[in-house]
């Protein structure tokens, strides 16, 4: 999130409810049924939970559902606008990466997969640890959606 962007009243509760009872977000995900990196995203105002999502987080969490359903309504729709991230130690080398490599990238998808585009609304995001024997490194894995330009 920019730093300039305050919580909405929804997430600082989700936020201060993970960290009092120690919650990892894989655990919370593993509880509602949902990817980490997906519910990370909800957490951060990023995404859209179901009323059973707001359910289930509330019998996790010991929140009302009816308030945070209805801090949920007020917060209005998730935050989609990516603004900027600074020099953000993990996300700012994320974004140098592929702006580095976008060239080869986009030859690279281009000769596998014919001229298109990768749809936002349909990526799904996962990190995962990797052990190489002297250090942890990171993976991580963007999936979408792939539609091809039409010719006509």
């Amino acid at each position: 999130m920019n730093e300039s962007e305050p919580l909405s009243a929804a997430c600082a509760k989700l936020l201060h409810e993970k960290m009092r009872r120690k919650l990892t977000f894989a655990e919370i995900a593993q509880y509602l049924k949902h990817d980490e990196v997906w519910t990370a995203a909800l957490f951060y105002g990023r995404a859209t939970p179901t009323h059973k999502d707001i359910r289930l987080l509330a019998e996790l969490l010991s929140l009302s559902v009816e308030t945070l359903e209805e801090d949920f309504c007020s917060a209005g729709p998730p935050v989609r606008d990516v603004g900027h991230v600074g020099r953000d130690p993990i996300v700012g080398p994320l974004r140098d990466t592929l702006a580095l490599y976008a060239p080869a990238i986009r030859s690279v998808v281009v000769e596998n997969m014919g001229d298109g585009a990768i749809s936002a609304p349909h990526t799904k995001v996962h990190v995962e640890r990797v052990e190489n024997g002297r250090s942890s490194d990171i993976r991580v894995v963007l999936e979408s959606k792939y539609v091809q330009y039409q010719s006509w």
